[in-house]
């Protein structure tokens, strides 16, 4: 792959701007090879009228989705917010509303599932809250979501410390894709995003 594409790639996959230096270091190039990379992708995004630009600022660089299409994202998004939530959202949020903070893994464990879609759902619409501990994440309800449910506090949802406070007996091992609950009658894996 060449240096463009790599960086590109990096980006894309990044959460956060990444500096020259650290795109140096991952894509195993020098800094002024970087530079150029950059300044030839920034200049095909622009050049070909791509969905997606490059944005410099300082040492730092990011990718980020062309000003054109603010239109076509402002609808995806309005949708992904006004979505309604199906019966595994809500039992989702239920599980982190008397667990939380709960990590993903109990989630799954709990639900027998993979919950990462339903998680992203939830973060999406500003319903639950992501906070990390060293490697671990953990899940909670969101402020806003306490605060439109007209509570002061999570503790002040109804038989919360019954619920919060109850031993579950959770399998000893993790999910994995090889115990998911099948959903076809072949008995293959089901669709580990439910």
């Amino acid at each position: 792959m060449n240096l463009k594409s790599t960086i590109e790639a990096l980006l894309f996959v990044s959460d956060r701007p990444l500096t020259k230096k650290e795109l140096a270091k991952l894509s195993k190039a020098k800094t002024n090879e970087v530079e150029s990379a950059l300044n030839e992708l920034k200049d095909d995004c622009e050049k070909n009228n791509r969905g997606i630009v490059i944005l410099i600022n300082d040492d730092k660089v990011q990718i980020a989705t062309s000003p054109e299409a603010s239109a076509a994202i402002k609808e995806f998004l309005d949708f992904e917010v006004k979505e309604d939530l199906t019966p595994a959202a809500i039992e989702t949020l239920s599980i982190i509303s008397y667990r939380g903070p709960i990590s993903k893994e109990d989630l799954d464990n709990i639900r027998g599932v993979n919950c990462s879609v339903i998680l992203r759902h939830l973060l999406v619409k500003g319903l639950a809250e992501e906070k990390s501990e060293g490697d671990k994440k953990n899940y909670n309800l969101s402020f806003d979501f306490i605060r439109w449910l007209g509570l002061k506090g999570q503790s002040e949802l109804p038989s919360y410390a019954r619920f919060h406070n109850l031993e579950i007996n959770l399998p000893t091992e993790t999910l994995t894709q090889s115990n998911v609950i099948s959903t076809d009658s072949n008995n293959s894996t089901g669709n580990p995003a439910n």
